[in-house]
C-alpha cells in the first residue's frame, strides 16, 4: 500500500515523522516554528507565518480553524509537486489541538481534489489533558469523524494502560507508528518471496477500511530455533496459535473495542516463511467471521523476512458505536459548558434555599393555624 502521508499539528507530525523516515511519501506542517526544526524531514510547511510569526494557535481551535482555511491551497499545491503513485492519503493530527483539531478543513479539501480515499488517525485526548483539549475534541468529533472515508481513533491511555502519559509521548507514537506500518505493507510487495499462500492486495485494505475503525496486533516472539514457540508444534497445533493471537490482537488495539459492534475487517498473518503452512490466515479469518458483528471478513498471510516473529494484524472496520469515544465526547461536552453548568447549579442552589425559607414560613403558618384550633373548645351539655 502506497499512502501519501500529512502530519498536521505537533502529534500528528511527530507521529507521520516516523512513518516517513521509512521511506514513504508525504509532508509534515505545523504553525509552531520550533517544532517543525525538530523534524529533518525536508517536506515541511509553516502554516500561519503572516498571523502567528510561527508562534503557534496556543490551543485556540478558532485560530487553527482561520490558518487552514488559509493554507489548505497551499498544502494542496505542496502534494502536488512532491506526490508520487500513491493509493490513498493518510492524514494524522491531534483531535484536541488548535492545528491539528482544525483538520476537517483539509480534509474537506482533499477530497475535492483527488480520486483516492482520504484516511484519518485522530489521537483523542486523555484524561490527564487540560480541559480545554478536551473541549476542542467535543467540538470536533462530530465535525471530522465522518469526513474522511475512514476514521482511526487512537486513544492513548488505552495504549499506554497505567503508565503516566508525560514522559512516554516517544513510546506511544513509535507504538502507534509500528501498527500502521503493519497495515501498510499489505499490498506492497517487492518481491515473489513475500507472497503468501492467501495474497492480499491494497484493494483488500480500501475495500474494509470504512468508517470507525481500530489496528489491532498480537504479537509473539518466537525464540532460538527448537527452544521457543514452535517447539514440539506439529501442524494441526499451528491454527490454535494463530488463532490465539487473533484473540490477542482485537484485545490490543489502538481504541478499545467490542468486535460485535464491528461490521468489517481484515485480518494478516504475518511471518517467517517457515512458521506460515498451507491454512495461513484462514483459521484466524474464520474466528474473526465467528465473532464480528458483519460477515464481511478478508484474510491473507505475509511471509516477512524482516520479521523473526509471528504476527496477527486485525483492522476492524466500521464499527457502529465506541464507548470510549462517547465517554470522552461527553466528558468534553461538560468541560466545554463547565462555566454554564456552574451557572446552572449557582441557580438551582438559589432556588432550593428560596423553597427551604419558604418551607419553613409554610411550617410556621401551619404551627400557627394547629394551635388556634387546639384553642377551640368543645361546648360541654348542661346537667338537668
Amino acid at each position: 500500500m502506497k499512502p501519501f502521508i500529512i502530519g498536521i499539528g505537533r502529534a500528528g507530525c511527530r507521529i507521520a515523522n516516523l512513518l516517513l523516515t521509512k521511506g514513504y511519501n508525504g509532508i509534515l506542517a505545523d504553525t509552531e516554528k520550533s517544532d517543525l526544526l525538530f523534524f529533518p524531514y525536508r517536506y515541511k510547511i509553516l502554516l500561519g507565518e503572516k498571523i502567528l510569526d510561527g508562534n503557534g494557535t496556543g490551543g485556540d481551535i478558532d485560530i487553527g480553524r482561520e490558518v487552514l482555511e488559509l493554507e489548505k491551497y497551499n498544502i494542496i499545491d505542496r502534494i502536488d509537486s512532491i506526490k508520487d503513485s500513491m493509493d490513498c492519503i493518510f492524514v494524522i493530527s491531534a483531535m484536541g489541538g488548535g492545528t491539528g483539531g482544525a483538520v476537517d478543513i483539509l480534509i474537506d479539501e482533499l477530497k475535492k481534489s483527488y480520486m483516492e480515499p482520504i484516511y484519518y488517525a485522530g489521537v483523542l485526548p486523555s484524561v490527564e489533558d487540560p480541559s480545554e483539549i478536551l473541549a476542542n475534541f467535543s467540538d470536533n468529533l462530530k465535525r471530522i469523524a465522518p469526513m474522511s472515508h475512514g476514521f482511526l481513533p487512537i486513544d492513548n491511555d488505552h495504549i499506554k494502560g497505567k503508565m503516566r502519559l508525560r514522559g512516554w509521548y516517544n513510546h506511544i507514537n513509535s507504538k502507534i507508528s509500528r501498527y500502521l506500518l503493519d497495515l501498510f505493507k499489505v499490498g506492497d510487495y517487492r518481491s515473489r518471496d513475500e507472497l503468501g499462500e492467501n495474497v492480499l492486495g491494497t484493494t483488500d485494505v480500501i475495500n474494509t477500511f470504512k468508517g470507525i475503525s481500530s489496528i489491532g496486533i498480537g504479537l509473539h516472539e518466537v525464540k532460538d530455533e527448537g527452544f521457543g514457540f514452535f517447539r514440539h508444534t506439529s501442524s494441526e497445533d499451528k491454527p490454535e496459535i494463530v488463532i490465539a493471537l487473533t484473540e490477542k490482537a482485537v484485545s490490543n488495539t489502538l481504541i478499545s473495542v467490542d468486535i460485535s459492534e464491528t461490521r468489517k475487517a481484515l485480518v494478516v498473518v504475518y511471518g517467517p516463511r517457515k512458521y506460515l503452512d498451507f491454512l495461513g490466515s484462514i483459521p484466524a479469518r474464520l474466528w474473526v467471521e465467528k465473532n464480528i458483528g458483519g460477515v464481511e471478513v478478508r484474510g491473507g498471510d505475509i511471509p516477512w523476512s524482516e520479521k523473526k516473529d509471528l504476527e496477527v494484524m486485525v483492522l476492524l472496520s466500521a464499527i457502529k458505536k465506541n464507548d470510549r469515544l462517547k465517554y470522552l465526547y461527553q466528558l468534553g461536552k461538560i468541560q466545554k459548558n463547565r462555566d454554564e453548568y456552574i451557572d446552572k447549579i449557582t441557580k438551582l442552589y438559589d432556588k432550593l434555599k428560596n423553597m427551604e425559607s419558604k418551607f419553613i414560613e409554610i411550617e410556621e403558618d401551619f404551627k400557627e393555624i394547629y394551635e388556634d384550633l387546639k384553642k377551640i373548645e368543645e361546648p360541654r351539655e348542661e346537667s338537668s
